[in-house]
């Protein structure tokens, strides 16, 4: 029971850590920075939503976009290409291009 209840405290700690990170580099964003650096991402993720072996990442939620992101530019998530261009982008910009794609209509 004890360590349920520490695995528990343990978990909710860690995704409130996590969230407030994602928050802090959403609030960094701008809607427009994020459409400007947009065309390098519409090159593979269609803005029209269309998905062909790429995730469409049009109407992605804000939070989910940075933590991707984020996994990626730390390698914790494997895809070379990704990984290269999530490096190069700074908080802000991943701020920024979340708060993007996150307005944009998904695809249906």
């Amino acid at each position: 029971m004890k360590i349920f209840l520490f695995v528990i405290l343990f978990l909710t700690s860690f995704c409130k850590f996590v969230f407030a990170e994602e928050q802090k580099i959403i609030a960094m964003g701008d809607i427009e920075f994020g459409e400007y650096l947009s065309a390098e991402c519409a090159a593979c993720h269609h803005q029209a939503g269309i998905s062909k072996g790429i995730p469409a990442i049009n109407g992605m939620d804000a939070e989910v976009f940075v933590a991707l992101m984020l996994a990626y530019r730390s390698k914790e998530m494997e895809n070379p290409i990704m990984q290269m261009i999530a490096g190069r982008l700074d908080d802000e910009q991943i701020g920024s291009l979340a708060l993007y794609f996150s307005i944009l209509e998904p695809p249906k």
